[in-house]
């Protein structure tokens, strides 16, 4: 009985050695190691979730014509504005962008900054997938601004179509093989033609070309009274040709005036003559 109670008393002051060190260190004002510093809290940094809440934007909005911070390429990240919480995206939407124009997130294809997110398919033949912007809630598909667009023939066929055209053969046999009619062949024909136009537009600015050389091709149409003149700027050394014209041959459409055109797209260093 006495070792029981020995062993209890021992375990009682070892529970009670804290205490005691606590009280004693309180009398007799003995320095801890660690002592609690009284610190500021740190100011919290705000993001600006709106352009009203950015101060450049409000800079800008201010000074008109004239303001003294400019902010036109502060672009706030829809991540900043919609939260923490929320589905993740599943299917990725970079170089896509929300197609209505009075969305603050119009003509922005990265899918870090931009809102559009997937949002189901359609197709009778193929699937085509569809998006929708979480800022202006605007639903649209992925074949927006492109030859696709509300074409319910087959993909593959449209692409071998045109590859068909471009390399020279008759639509008349490419109306035979596909049985497509030649009204709707022309169709896709002009299609491309305008989204090759926008893609030249956007990807043939500021080159940096070496010589530029002028020339000019003829051309005469069959339902035309009268002749048809190309220029052409082609690039001397990778055969470029950044820049098409149709017009008379005349001294102001080849020099004055397509010189201005040119000189629009490129950064050219020597402009050759015109081949004879």
């Amino acid at each position: 009985m006495k070792q029981i109670s020995s062993v209890w008393l021992l375990f009682t002051l070892i529970l009670l050695l804290p205490l005691i060190f606590q009280q004693l260190q309180t009398l007799w004002r003995i320095p801890s190691g660690k002592q609690k510093t009284s610190s500021t809290p740190k100011p919290r940094v705000l993001k600006p979730k709106t352009d009203r809440d950015c101060p450049y934007c409000k800079a800008e909005a201010a000074g008109g014509n004239n303001p003294a911070v400019v902010c036109t390429e502060h672009i706030l990240p829809w991540s900043l504005r919609k939260g923490v919480g929320g589905k993740k995206k599943t299917i990725r939407t970079q170089g896509y962008f929300c197609s209505n124009p009075r969305c603050y997130y119009y003509l922005i294809d990265d899918e870090t900054i931009h809102a559009p997110v997937g949002d189901g398919t359609h197709g009778k033949y193929e699937r085509i997938q569809d998006l929708r912007c979480q800022f202006c809630r605007k639903k649209f598909t992925v074949r927006r601004h492109t030859i696709l667009y509300r074409l319910k023939t087959l993909s593959t066929t449209v692409a071998r179509v045109l590859h068909l055209l471009v390399v020279g053969v008759e639509i008349s046999a490419i109306e035979e093989v596909f049985g497509i009619r030649e009204m709707t062949l022309r169709t896709w024909l002009s299609r491309s033609g305008l989204q090759g136009e926008k893609l030249h537009q956007h990807f043939f600015a500021n080159l940096e070309l070496g010589h530029i050389q002028l020339d000019e091709l003829w051309a005469n149409l069959k339902q035309a009274e009268q002749d048809l003149w190309v220029w052409v700027a082609c690039e001397a050394k990778h055969k470029l040709i950044p820049v098409l014209k149709i017009g008379p041959r005349t001294q102001e459409m080849a020099v004055p005036n397509y010189c201005i055109k040119t000189s629009e797209v490129l950064n050219f260093k020597h402009l050759l003559g015109q081949e004879q």
